[in-house]
């Protein structure tokens, strides 16, 4: 048993040994990059826009920006008051009334720029359904292209360059499949001043545009990868960035908004990703993206199975309680004595008390004959005076030589018992 304990006391010490040296090697590591589109404003990862936030607050007065984060509703000013309104991410979900805040917002004489690979059914109807489309086309989303890369360009000649700004998406550092959104030309046939095709996908669809409402301009922008850090970070990607920011001027608050930004599929769009999305929006992806939660998942699995391996092995057999042994020759002669009282047999219950009393004598003392020869070394032995010990020994002998007892009698003998009980050491 001392073996097996001891087996079991070892092992465990050398699973946390090799899970704190692990974490100890681990620990100078870099953390991991974060290649997912959050699109977040103060985020240094590939696809975070901490790049985009700078430019912006040197483009416009760094005063006037402000980032929404919450709803629409009463935070857009629906006076003319030459505003713009920025939305960077995949999708956008807003509830019917921010996007009716929205448009009035765009009415009223303001811009909206929103670069997202899809826009709310409002919005879209709205804007697309304010022009007479060209025969034989309709509004019906935007397009996809899927490739690991694709060309961007400018259709005005002055912001044209003769080789397409090239965007590739990368995941994980490699390059992956991506679904590029973009507007049919079709929808252009006219070219009518109210609709403006401004940048080009892959020189076959349309990825940057203006569309007028009411008294202000909506600007979309179907590749909000363009603006992320990934691309940024290179100067192709930042003089993309100065052109198209050159159709954005304001003398009034900058709003940009981070509160409508959702994953593209919660907005009704195929994912891109399906795998990866899982994996990181699932409780055990997420667990294992983050270094301390991984290991600790690791440790847990560890000393799982360290619990049913010890587990399965053959115990000890529970041992039973036993009851401790029971003295039942007192409760024996009591109830003989109580027998012998009830029949009025007082010589046999004397004897009985005779019995019990050379036995204790015996067994506390040992002396084993209660008589004269004994009276003294009782007395020393017990602390019982010898003339109390000699009226016990005459007592006893009138009760082994008579065949009847009284009632007193019996009751003188019991106290004389009694008295040595109680003063016997």
């Amino acid at each position: 048993m001392l073996s097996r304990r001891r087996t079991i006391i070892i092992a465990v010490a050398l699973l946390l040994i090799g899970v704190l040296l692990t974490l100890l090697f681990r620990s100078d590591r870099k953390e991991p990059v974060d290649w997912r589109e959050t699109y977040e404003s103060q985020s240094r990862a590939p696809y975070g826009t901490s790049v985009l936030t700078a430019m912006l607050e040197s483009h416009f007065r760094k005063d006037s920006l402000t980032i929404l984060r919450d709803s629409l509703r009463g935070q857009l000013d629906s006076l003319p008051s030459d505003a713009v309104y920025l939305f960077f991410g995949q999708a956008l979900y807003q509830d019917s009334a921010d996007q009716q805040a929205l448009l009035d917002f765009i009415a009223a004489g303001n811009t909206a720029f929103i670069a997202s690979k899809t826009v709310p059914d409002l919005i879209g109807s709205s804007l697309f359904s304010t022009r007479a489309y060209c025969q034989g086309t309709s509004w019906d989303e935007y397009q996809l292209v899927e490739d690991s890369t694709a060309g961007l360009n400018f259709v005005h000649p002055d912001l044209q360059v003769d080789t397409n700004f090239q965007y590739t998406f990368a995941d994980r550092g490699y390059p992956a499949n991506y679904y590029w959104t973009g507007l049919p030309q079709a929808l252009f046939c006219g070219r009518e001043a109210s609709f403006l095709p401004l940048g080009t996908l892959n020189d076959s669809l349309y990825n940057f545009t203006r569309q007028a409402y009411g008294n202000g301009y909506v600007y979309l922008h179907t590749t909000p990868l363009a603006f992320t850090n990934y691309h940024l970070i290179e100067e192709n990607g930042l003089e993309y960035l100065r052109r198209v920011l050159i159709h954005l001027d304001a003398t009034g608050p900058v709003y940009w908004d981070r509160y409508s930004q959702v994953p593209e599929k919660s907005d009704g769009q195929p994912d891109p990703f399906p795998e990866r999305r899982l994996s990181a929006n699932s409780p055990l992806g997420f667990i294992l993206s983050e270094p301390a939660l991984t290991w600790a998942w690791y440790l847990l699995l560890s000393m799982g199975i360290l619990y049913l391996i010890f587990r399965a092995k053959r115990q000890q057999r529970v041992i039973p309680v036993l009851e401790p042994n029971e003295n039942t020759s007192l409760e024996f002669l009591n109830m003989i004595g109580r027998l012998y009282f009830l029949q009025n047999n007082h010589r046999q219950l004397a004897l009985q008390q005779i019995k019990m009393l050379k036995q204790h004598i015996r067994r506390r003392y040992n002396i084993k004959e209660l008589n004269e020869e004994a009276v003294e070394t009782l007395a020393q032995r017990s602390g019982v005076a010898e003339a109390h010990i000699q009226r016990l020994l005459t007592f006893n002998r009138n009760i082994q030589t008579s065949t009847f007892m009284s009632a007193k009698s019996l009751a003188d003998f019991h106290q004389l018992i009694e008295h040595f009980y109680q003063n016997s050491k």
